[in-house]
């Protein structure tokens, strides 16, 4: 099963149109769509025994209430590669990623990958360095998702029960490794190359405007 990543959602509430240091590339015209699976194939971190235990968070939330924007926009049934946050925050917690003190724990996630990438050591180890990575960042990454969801309050409303400290941190964790793909996994096309050109130069700001 290929790993999710939240695009759309990653280029709204995570990349701004900032000045980039690389002058070629322009923060205020992201480029053309290509499915990220497509340019890197990032495993999924869950196991058959794990997706069996949370099988009950394994379906889409409702989709919110239609309004003067149209039908929703980031409808998982027209993308299939995501995989629904509280199936993310139901394996953090079952695997003691995610603490009973709410922190992430990075050997349990070093653990997970053991189990879970075991036949992709050099993918195993870039994920594990974009989980440290995703961590030192955590605090910035709730302050930015708090932000959007007091002026969006249905995404709240769509998580129902589940935190969504867990599949933030996981989305953190695969915009990470697709910036830092292996060359042995990365498909080195111009459409690839380009998105990922875009990521790495486009920062969101740290004041959150």
């Amino acid at each position: 099963m290929k790993a999710y990543f939240g695009y759309f959602v990653v280029i709204f509430v995570f990349v701004c149109h900032a000045s980039a240091d690389d002058e070629t590339v322009d923060c205020t015209k992201p480029p053309r769509f290509v499915p990220p699976h497509m340019c890197c194939p990032v495993p999924d971190v869950s196991t058959d025994e794990l997706k069996e235990q949370c099988a009950e968070y394994n379906k889409p939330p409702p989709p919110p209430p239609m309004g003067r924007g149209g039908p929703p926009k980031f409808d998982r049934r027209h993308h299939p590669h995501h995989t629904p946050p509280c199936v993310i925050d139901c394996i953090f917690n079952n695997t003691e990623v995610m603490g009973a003190n709410g922190e992430p724990d990075v050997d349990k996630f070093s653990a997970l990958l053991d189990t879970a990438v075991k036949d992709n050591e050099e993918m195993a180890a870039v994920m594990e360095e974009s989980f440290e990575s995703c961590v030192g960042m955590l605090s910035e990454l709730k302050a930015k998702m708090a932000e959007k969801a007091s002026k969006h309050p249905e995404f709240a409303d769509r998580m129902g029960n589940c935190s969504p400290v867990s599949g933030m941190l996981m989305m953190c964790v695969n915009i990470e490794t697709f910036k830092n793909c292996p060359a042995s996994a990365w498909n080195d096309s111009t459409e690839c190359n380009a998105t990922r050109n875009f990521f790495k130069q486009c920062k969101f700001p740290k004041d959150g405007n």
